[in-house]
């Protein structure tokens, strides 16, 4: 193999080894910081120095490394964008400050604190947002619906919806909203328990919602049930299969069209395991999907009737 010099484009001065393959195929490998020749697999250089202007930080060390601090979000209160001063009692040197800046800083960091809570709308906000950043860790909810959940829930506090209701009973039903427009299954029950208030004033906010924000929720699907109803129960993929294909018969027929969807999911899961053979009777589907007995029993005979029929006609045609 011949090696021979050549200059580096970014650095006349400095000269760089290329193999005998004419500097074709190079590599460059920037996370340990070398260059590769494809054809030969020569490290032809090492230590160079990454040009990329954006710095690449870990998860652990972002917040103690980063230029810019983290994006804005519209979770925290103040959008991410505010200015904090510090707790440590240091100069940029890494002395200690004397007792007068000690004593001044300490009546900055109190006005501060007091500037960013000053009415009674922040404060609002800043124990509304903190409760949402513990229920979405209980309802598993990803950081794209809470930003949503955020926005429904500021944009209810702008409107004057939340003056004379209870904050938690409005952030209810402002995660209900935004589940219902994401497509994500959570029910009415899951939400209002997560954040211990009552099904009937979480509904009532919903509604309120709904009409003065003129929301676009989509109709609950009861597919979107299925895949979680079914790892509750243990369900094996066999008998899923076999639920999703009557769910989907149903939804195309519209049997049982406007029913509560757990209760039609429940009526499907029914019918597929006693076609495939798997014992859950209507009380343990019941209690796992929060759903009374006699309404799965009710939607199991609806669905075998109408699908029942539906095949004898599509037999006679």
């Amino acid at each position: 193999m011949v090696i021979k010099k050549f200059n580096n484009s970014q650095n006349d001065n400095e000269d760089n080894l290329v193999c005998d393959h004419n500097a074709k195929g190079l590599i460059t490998d920037e996370s340990r910081g070398e260059i590769i020749c494809g054809p030969c697999g020569q490290v032809l250089s090492d230590g160079i120095s990454s040009y990329d202007a954006k710095p690449r930080y870990t998860l652990d060390n972002f917040l103690t490394n980063s230029q810019t601090g983290p994006k804005s979000s519209l979770t925290v209160h103040d959008r991410g964008l505010s200015t904090m001063i510090g707790a440590r009692n240091v100069d940029f040197a890494g002395r200690r400050i004397s007792s007068d800046t000690f004593s001044r800083f300490k009546s900055m960091r109190v006005w501060d604190s007091r500037s960013k809570s000053k009415n009674t709308t922040g404060r609002n906000l800043i124990s509304a947002l903190m409760a949402l950043d513990g229920v979405k860790q209980k309802l598993g909810l990803s950081n794209i619906v809470a930003e949503h959940i955020a926005f429904i829930y500021r944009k209810a506090s702008s409107f004057g919806l939340i003056r004379g209701r209870g904050k938690a009973e409005v952030m209810a039903a402002s995660i209900y909203a935004a589940c219902r427009e994401q497509g994500i299954p959570r029910s009415l029950e899951e939400v209002s328990d997560a954040l211990n208030v009552t099904k009937k004033k979480v509904s009532k906010c919903y509604r309120m919602l709904i009409n003065q924000l003129d929301l676009k929720t989509e109709l609950a699907n009861p597919l979107d049930c299925l895949s979680k109803f079914c790892s509750m129960l243990d369900i094996s993929e066999k008998t899923k299969r076999h639920a999703f294909g009557i769910l989907k018969q149903a939804n195309t027929s519209r049997i049982m069209s406007g029913s509560k969807p757990a209760v039609i999911c429940g009526g499907a899961i029914y019918l597929a395991c006693i076609a495939n053979n798997e014992y859950h009777s209507q009380l343990k589907i019941g209690e796992k999907i929060k759903v009374s007995a006699p309404s799965i029993r009710k939607a199991a005979n609806a669905l075998g009737k109408g699908l029942s029929v539906e095949r004898t006609n599509n037999d006679l045609s």
